[in-house]
């Protein structure tokens, strides 16, 4: 009987132990948004009606100068999850090859803390290809692009967090990131809480965002879950303002593009009387935030704060507002867009006190204490913070960042045309003025000749594609236009278009043709000829023709954000010969099939 007595007792009193080691673990929320700016966010004084950016407000310690390590959402979102430098975890863009499995990312420490982990993507550039996943029990980036949509919206993604925390991790702690590229997606619409639809424009995604974050912060609050929890609210980067003179977005290291917005609400060991609600005006970096996180799970990373380019931890502003830092600790930011492009090597720039040191091979030098929106460069040798360049210029050449030479005219001018241009049905005739316009002055652009081609196309303008056509000589253009404008002797040189009027269909002549989508629908519109089932192949030329389209549509909104996501290069925004063939006037009737379609799926 005694055994038995004392084997319950150990028993009980494990449990209890661990029952306090769960609950003395504080759960982690990270928040990453891209194009979130310091100045997004306005603090009042009053309680916001359902504002989640008003709850941060009033209970997160705010960093006034945070800056990201990197313009480019991967990188960033690599440093903050490895409290490391771009330079030190070898991710510089947003393409391949991902993260190396020999970077422990914070998820994977806290999957040895016993947290449970999940991730919850909003779309490109983050997928599991990145190497974020690393770490994450749940890492959930399967997101089904659709015409209405290629993203997934960060109030679903928020859904799909807190059923995860409700069926899988009951009173567990947990590590866990939501990413959310909706502010990006300036054209999509959006509904308030009332039902009423709001504008299109990025204040509208930005309001949305914020009624969702506090919809979001009100379930963690009623499921318990708030005060436990620190939660991480973080910009990626920024967007850059229509001021900025032949500036790149994604090349952009001025501060409206890289000085971004950062809370971070700790958790409580008990309710306090008053929350925390101050904030830090010393610089800090993303790479800051990784150390930090790091930090909140338990472990404490190698020292950091003697090297080229110091970081620290946050910990000590989360618990007083006073910081031991010094404002004239050099950050390092970067865009390596240029590099992934072949449009130029790295750009960088180095931040120190009040002085920001852009590594061009004109170096942009300004002091945004009194030059806030950085109008106005300096000389290098201003003597007033002479010092503090020399500094900058030592750290930049030591650690082989080469100065970056102007970008080629044609990149400057191929992207200059603003994101609701490309996205708004409304405004397609504008951007093929636009176009136009621009190839014009860049008649050796290839980019701007296909593009160009191709919304000339969608606006059945023949005459411009036949110009472009005969100019460049690409006969299958000329050929088209011409038909439609009513032309009897047009006449076209191609394999592919051969197979719609040959009398018959020999092997070799398929052969000939190297176009796969093209030859599905030489299988539909030939089907008699070929032996085969025309209802069959019509669905299988459909869904091919859907998946196309959907791929050009994604090519469309690269083109529109920047040219910032990797896909595809096998499908250029450019006319494909089945959408040439599907235009010609004989083919009206096969054209509203495909079309109508198209339709029925959301097209």
């Amino acid at each position: 009987m005694r055994k038995i007595i004392l084997s319950l007792l150990i028993t009980l009193l494990s449990l209890v132990q661990l029952s306090c080691k769960t609950n003395d673990r504080k759960s982690v929320l990270v928040i990453a948004v891209d194009e979130l700016t310091s100045t997004d966010i306005s603090c009042s004084q009053e309680e916001g009606e359902r504002s989640g950016f008003q709850l941060l407000c009033n209970e997160s310690v705010r960093f006034t100068h945070a800056f990201t390590p990197s313009t480019l959402t991967v990188p960033a979102l690599a440093s903050v999850l490895t409290g490391l430098y771009p330079y030190q975890h070898k991710i510089r863009h947003n393409g391949a090859p991902g993260l190396a499995a020999e970077f422990e990312l914070a998820s994977e420490l806290a999957i040895k803390q016993d947290y449970r982990t999940s991730f919850f993507s909003g779309g490109a550039p983050v997928f599991r290809r990145s190497g974020l996943n690393q770490g994450f029990e749940l890492f959930e980036d399967n997101i089904i692009p659709s015409f209405s949509g290629l993203f997934r919206p960060f109030k679903k993604n928020a859904d799909a967090f807190l059923q995860w925390l409700k069926h899988d991790v009951d009173n567990d702690a947990f590590f866990s990131v939501i990413y959310v590229p909706d502010l990006l997606f300036t054209t999509t619409e959006t509904v308030t809480d009332l039902g009423e639809t709001r504008n299109l424009s990025f204040e509208s995604q930005l309001d949305e965002l914020d009624e969702s974050l506090f919809e979001l912060f009100h379930s963690l609050k009623a499921t318990k879950r708030w005060d436990n929890t620190t939660v991480l609210l973080i910009g990626l980067n920024g967007h850059t303002t229509n001021d900025r003179y032949r500036e790149l977005s994604p090349l952009n290291l001025h501060g409206e593009n890289t000085q971004v917005a950062l809370f971070i609400k700790p958790s409580q060991k008990k309710k306090r009387d008053e929350a925390i609600n101050w904030k830090v005006d010393q610089n800090v970096s993303l790479v800051d935030v990784g150390r930090t996180l790091f930090e909140l799970l338990g472990e404490s990373l190698v020292d950091t704060t003697s090297g080229a380019f110091p970081t620290h931890s946050l910990l000590e502003v989360l618990k007083s507002p006073t910081a031991s830092w010094s404002d004239s600790t050099p950050l390092l930011i970067e865009s390596g867009w240029a590099l992934w492009r072949k449009a130029g090597p790295l750009r960088t720039a180095g931040i120190s006190n009040h002085v920001l040191l852009i590594n061009d091979e004109k170096p942009l030098l300004y002091n945004t204490l009194v030059d806030r929106f950085e109008v106005n460069p300096l000389p290098l040798l201003q003597e007033s913070i002479l010092p503090t360049t020399q500094k900058l210029q030592s750290l930049l050449t030591k650690g082989l960042f080469p100065p970056f030479p102007p970008v080629d005219s044609e990149w400057t001018t191929k992207m200059s045309l603003p994101f609701s241009r490309w996205m708004r049905t409304d405004q397609e005739t504008l951007l093929l003025k636009d176009l136009k316009r621009l190839l014009a002055t860049q008649p050796r652009s290839l980019d701007l000749l296909n593009w160009t081609a191709q919304i000339a196309l969608n606006q059945k303008d023949w005459e411009t594609l036949k110009q472009l056509g005969t100019k460049n000589k690409i006969s299958v253009w000329q050929f088209v236009a011409e038909k439609n404008l009513g032309s009897k002797n047009a006449k076209v040189q191609d394999p592919c278009f051969f197979l719609l009027t040959s009398k018959e269909l020999e092997t070799e002549s398929l052969k000939s043709c190297a176009d796969p989508l093209f030859l599905e629908f030489t299988d539909w519109v030939r089907a008699e000829d070929r032996g085969l089932s025309k209802d069959t192949q019509k669905k299988r030329f459909e869904r091919s023709f859907r998946n196309y389209m959907l791929d050009q549509q994604i090519q469309r909104a690269n083109i529109a954000a920047g040219l910032i996501w990797d896909t595809s290069r096998d499908n250029i925004f450019a006319p494909s010969r089945t959408e040439l063939a599907l235009s010609l006037p004989e083919n009206s009737k096969i054209r509203s099939q495909v079309y109508k379609s198209l339709q029925n799926e959301d097209y």
